[in-house]
């Protein structure tokens, strides 16, 4: 009658029963620079939330999350957001910079490993178009 995680819930203390915290709401400097660029943006409107999702394509309840810091955007809703407002492409697109300056030098991973995408689309090529 009583499972394994039944007994063992009954052996913590009531602090330790309670759901866990989400690890992936991790703050990092820049989550936090996105969150305020996007909180400076909107909180002044008396409806914020709303027009907020209607720019990101998403629910007023996502963008209440966003205002509030509780989450972040998704990469969708980020994209619509900066198809929408310049200020935000403007701040992503400064970011961008920033890790390029800190990463100077670096090549990208995927160059030296021999793409094997490119050797793919040369056999898709091939099968579209014969040279016979």
């Amino acid at each position: 009658m009583w499972n394994d995680r039944a007994i063992h819930a009954l052996k913590q203390s009531k602090n330790d029963r309670k759901f866990p915290q989400m690890m992936g709401a991790v703050h990092t400097p820049v989550r936090d620079r996105l969150l305020n660029m996007i909180k400076r943006e909107f909180e002044p409107f008396r409806f914020a939330a709303e027009m907020l999702a209607r720019s990101a394509l998403k629910t007023p309840r996502a963008a209440r999350n966003w205002l509030s810091g509780t989450n972040a955007p998704d990469a969708e809703a980020l994209i619509e957001l900066m198809a929408s407002c310049d200020s935000i492409a403007d701040e992503v697109n400064a970011l961008v910079q920033q890790r390029r300056k800190e990463r100077e030098g670096e090549k990208c991973r995927g160059l030296d490993s021999g793409s094997a995408v490119s050797h793919g689309s040369e056999h898709t090529a091939d099968r579209l178009h014969p040279s016979t």
